[in-house]
């Protein structure tokens, strides 16, 4: 099955990896719709996450859908603003970043995942049992831009009286991965994450344990680019809300701009 998939988006992605070759009758170029993710993971893991909604996408709308893994979450931000891509799986930071903070219009909501938690994980062998013990010790961050991985844990932190300044040491990994990691080798005594990667990483074997969960997040979100044709923006929520999906990996829903309220007051927060 995961061959077939494959092939099926080498086949229909094809003219999507030659831009500059110049069509002709005989040879007609079908659209490709670029799909940006974060690289909030490994390259490996995203590809093998994101290839069976693809392959939907690709079947259901009738041209090829190709992935694209972001640079960073701030690559990713701009190049969905610019238009230089056409879909975006993205966290509520960055989403409202896209809508709030460039010119050319606000990026359109299509779909989104359940709401979720983030959490504070130390080694499973650590003595750090709570917020207020991380004082004087170090702390490992995803990306600064990410919700989960920096802001909600932040301002989780502040809520506690722990600032940054009363850490030993942080880093941005960029990663969620890299941040887990960053505590199972014990290069940080504390790392920010989400609790499904967190679970993930421990029912794999991973020494590591939860000491902090956030409340429940405004959702990660599908969406497209600002000024995106308004019959493609419904072909493809209905692909995705109402047609009949097996075996995707996503369960999604249907979204409103409404649910970012709490994400503006935290990043506003955390930045002012």
């Amino acid at each position: 099955m995961r061959l077939a998939i494959t092939l099926l988006l080498a086949l229909l992605s094809f003219g999507c990896e030659k831009p500059h070759e110049p069509a002709t009758e005989k040879t007609p170029q079908t659209p490709c719709l670029v799909f940006a993710v974060p690289p909030y993971e490994m390259p490996s893991n995203i590809e093998q996450r994101f290839n069976p909604l693809l392959a939907f996408l690709t079947q259901q709308l009738g041209q090829p859908v190709r992935l694209h893994i972001s640079a960073s979450y701030e690559d990713q931000v701009k190049r969905l603003a610019e238009g230089d891509v056409d879909l975006a799986y993205m966290g509520p930071s960055s989403y409202i970043k896209s809508r709030d903070n460039f010119n050319q219009g606000k990026p359109i909501l299509i779909a989104a995942e359940a709401p979720y938690r983030a959490v504070l994980i130390v080694h499973k062998n650590s003595d750090i049992q709570s917020v207020s013990q991380l004082k004087n010790h170090s702390l490992a961050f995803g990306s600064y831009h990410s919700y989960s991985g920096h802001y909600v844990v932040r301002q989780r932190l502040r809520l506690q009286n722990v600032f940054l300044r009363d850490l030993q040491f942080y880093s941005f990994l960029g990663r969620h991965e890299r941040a887990i990691m960053s505590v199972v080798h014990r290069d940080f005594d504390a790392a920010a994450t989400t609790e499904g990667l967190a679970h993930r990483f421990i029912e794999l074997g991973y020494p590591i344990r939860i000491i902090e969960r956030s409340e429940l997040l405004a959702p990660t979100v599908i969406v497209a680019k600002p000024g995106t044709d308004a019959a493609l923006v419904n072909k493809i929520r209905e692909a995705l809300l109402f047609s009949k999906q097996e075996n995707l990996g996503f369960a999604l829903f249907e979204v409103d701009d409404n649910q970012f309220k709490e994400v503006e007051r935290i990043v506003f927060a955390i930045e002012y």
